[in-house]
């Protein structure tokens, strides 16, 4: 969230430089109340990205009161005013209810509002749920907007429909060339999958040499399924001239403390 408050600050700096600097100069000092009072002066003024930034500070900020109310308002009055980011931020309050009931038509509706206006997270949020209806076309469309919206997990979603041929001909070329973009733009399951691809030879050319390189970025990353996919060929000696079951065991160690079950299971063979 704070990453997000920054680029909001950044990309309206020309148009509402007051309160930008004065909200800046008052966070580096650490004066939190005075920064939402700045916030709350310019959301008044009618500056949608102050709404924003207040809805962000209330949702939960070092020195601000979590007032989740309070963030709700602002993020609706935000998103009113055609301020995509605060649209996506409500369908996510309302997708994972945790805050106010779980409420999928009003997250979906949202999420439609700031993908229309090319927020590439919105829509490869939809294109997820389309993809749980089963509804593959929509989620293809979904994912291929939010792709071209640069959001690079929309294209390794769009990667993963390539490869596995769902809801459109399978085209391994096209995965590859996808899972490729979005790896290099930071997606580790994107690096993972296509670890996997270069591990099985699905579409190129096996090379245990590339999937290492791809399992180990994806690891690195904290990428659970990754740590336990490495693991697996050091275990077989896949890629290496001899098995490390020390290595291996350190990988699945790893993948179980991330979180992935497969993970711990391999551990406790391995012991």
């Amino acid at each position: 969230m704070k990453n997000i408050i920054i680029l909001i600050l950044v990309a309206s700096i020309g148009l509402n430089a007051g309160y930008i600097k004065e909200s800046v100069e008052a966070h580096k000092k650490g004066e939190h109340k005075k920064v939402a009072s700045i916030y709350q002066k310019a959301c008044d003024e009618g500056k949608a990205s102050a709404c924003y930034n207040l809805g962000v500070l209330y949702m939960g900020s070092k020195g601000i009161t979590t007032d989740t109310k309070k963030a709700i308002k602002f993020y609706k009055k935000a998103c009113d005013a055609g301020f995509e980011s605060s649209c996506y931020n409500l369908a996510l309050v309302y997708e994972k209810g945790k805050v106010v009931p779980k409420n999928m038509k009003k997250a979906t509706k949202l999420y439609m509002k700031a993908c229309t206006k090319n927020d590439g997270a919105a829509c490869n949020n939809l294109g997820m749920i389309y993809r749980a209806k089963k509804d593959y076309k929509k989620a293809i469309d979904y994912y291929r907007k939010s792709c071209s919206s640069y959001d690079n997990v929309g294209c390794s979603n769009l990667a993963y429909m390539y490869e596995q041929g769902s809801g459109i001909k399978r085209n391994y070329k096209e995965a590859i060339k996808l899972y490729d973009k979005a790896c290099k733009g930071g997606v580790a399951m994107a690096c993972s999958n296509l670890g996997h691809m270069y591990e099985n030879g699905s579409g190129m050319k096996k090379s245990y040499k590339k999937a290492i390189e791809l399992y180990t970025k994806a690891c690195d990353s904290k990428y659970a399924r990754a740590c336990n996919n490495l693991a697996i060929l050091y275990v077989e000696a896949k890629g290496f001239k001899k098995a490390d079951t020390k290595k291996a065991k350190e990988l699945f160690e790893k993948s179980c403390k991330l979180g992935l079950n497969t993970g711990c299971d391999n551990l406790k063979l391995i012991k």
